[in-house]
């Protein structure tokens, strides 16, 4: 019998002196026993399944009756054959299959090993994702159902770019909410901000190229340019944003100006200014992060870069997965002009486009302003869950151990600790109690004095989000106090 790492394909084996119909019967009752066929999952009719197999009916349906006969399998009347419930075994150890992996495979273990301990988590403290439970579902809906009476028209491929009539929509209020210049025919669509981030490292970087990434930043961004060969230059943040003195020369800078993730600090309009005049030095590109925006609180806000740029220089990244909700996975980049035919390409190689009349439901959307009010409305709900939030911190946790960056917009805060405090070990007492919460560590690319937790407040109703920050406050105190 030929060797295989794990489950046999069906496909039959013809080189094989075992019966076909023993060898399939063989390799399907293998197939449910290591689970890849969920209980009372229904087979393709025999007929079909012995077409698409290269087998003929008469070998199919003599297995198949051999495995009703074991208890593998049973035939519903009128329905098909099942796999029956309750056959599933516990996997037997396998020595793993060890292939030499391509260059180009090998790149991914750099991403892996750059997330380290990071995860996307759960429950009421997890950064980054709005309440959907405030989705507005009936209006939603009701523009959805207006859009498959058209689906005809929205099977087919589309325009690599986006649809049309969401990229205008997008232009429009970037125009009026966050003062961007531009027009929709420098508007792309893609899948969030990862998409974005992916597209533009696509076009703008080649292997062995240098980007400058803050330290600490989003490591799903600065793993993904690791993914590709590129060296990371990670630059410190301060309060005033990237420390744009310390950044060597680079192909370009990832930023987070607006709501720096994970700190929350604004970039200040004078290292802006000092960061297009690196650019500018540097023949480089800034990609502007603006996830998340759109929920300012207090404070004058401060322009975009983009809006700054005078010399095309700024890649402006922006995402509904913040504001509406993730499984939309809709973002999208603003390039400069004479960027713009070569993102469309790259975009066109890379996908040829998105899902269209889930595009087209968004521009409907935003085009009639229901957009603008939901960002309203729940900026007002924010704004009180962040109040209440900072409250109970700043009450709770003792101010010579923590600094509490309550920043001014967002779905986030960060809980600066001293740079003895263990926060990964924290964090594990914490999900031993059933609280999730992000370490700031695991937000570093070469730093080690950062040490903390990021917190959120967006992903559930207030009193989820207090009850679980009393758990992050006594064990915060509880491990400051066993120290001393």
């Amino acid at each position: 019998m030929d060797e295989f790492n794990g489950v046999e394909p069906l496909f039959p084996d013809r080189d094989s002196d075992e019966p076909l119909a023993r060898q399939f019967a063989r390799r399907l009752r293998q197939a449910i026993e290591s689970g890849s066929y969920r209980p009372s999952s229904r087979l393709l009719p025999s007929r079909e399944l012995a077409r698409r197999l290269g087998l003929s009916r008469n070998t199919v349906t003599s297995a198949i009756e051999q495995l009703i006969a074991e208890g593998y399998l049973e035939s519903r009347v009128g329905s098909g054959t099942f796999v029956v419930a309750n056959v599933v075994k516990a996997a037997e150890a396998v020595e793993p299959f060890r292939q030499q992996l391509t260059a180009g495979a090998a790149r991914f273990q750099t991403a892996r090993s750059a997330l380290r301990s990071y995860e996307l988590g759960f429950g009421p403290l997890r950064a980054g994702v709005p309440d959907l439970t405030h989705f507005p579902v009936a209006t939603w809906a009701r523009i959805t159902r207006r859009k498959l009476t058209e689906l005809s028209e929205y099977l087919d491929y589309g325009d690599p770019r986006g649809d049309p009539a969401l990229r205008e929509a997008i232009a429009q209020h970037l125009q009026q909410f966050r003062g961007v210049a531009t027009d929709w025919r420098r508007v792309i669509v893609v899948e969030g901000t990862q998409g974005a981030l992916r597209l533009a490292a696509d076009v703008l970087l080649a292997e062995g190229d240098a980007a400058v990434v803050e330290d600490p930043s989003y490591p799903f961004a600065w793993a993904a340019l690791a993914s590709r060969s590129v060296r990371l230059a990670p630059v410190p943040v301060d309060d005033a944003g990237i420390v744009v003195a310390l950044a060597p020369p680079a192909r370009v800078a990832y930023v987070s100006p607006s709501h720096q993730f994970p700190l929350g600090w604004t970039m200040s309009l004078e290292r802006r200014r000092a960061l297009l005049a690196w650019a500018r030095h540097n023949d480089a590109y800034v990609v502007e992060d603006d996830y998340d925006s759109e929920y300012a609180f207090d404070g004058k806000p401060l322009p975009s870069l983009q809006s700054i740029d005078r010399d095309e220089r700024v890649i402006y990244v922006g995402t509904f997965s913040k504001t509406l909700a993730p499984a939309l996975r809709i973002g999208y980049l603003i390039v400069p002009p004479h960027l713009a035919e070569l993102f469309a390409l790259g975009r066109q190689l890379s996908t040829l486009g998105g899902t269209r009349y889930v595009q087209a439901t968004l521009a409907d959307f935003l085009a009639e302003g229901h957009f603008a009010r939901h960002v309203r409305r729940m900026t007002t709900e924010y704004r009180k869950r962040r109040t209440a939030l900072v409250e109970l911190l700043e009450e709770g946790l003792p101010g010579a151990h923590f600094d509490l960056r309550a920043a001014h917009a967002g779905l986030h805060l960060a809980i600066v600790a001293s740079p003895d405090f263990d926060d990964l070990a924290a964090a594990a007492e914490l999900l031993g109690q059933g609280v999730y919460v992000q370490p700031l560590s695991t937000f570093c690319v070469a730093r080690t004095d950062c040490r903390g937790f990021v917190v959120g407040y967006g992903a559930a109703p207030l009193p989820e989000i207090l009850h679980a920050a009393r758990a992050l406050v006594r064990v915060a105190r509880s491990r400051i106090a066993a120290r001393t």
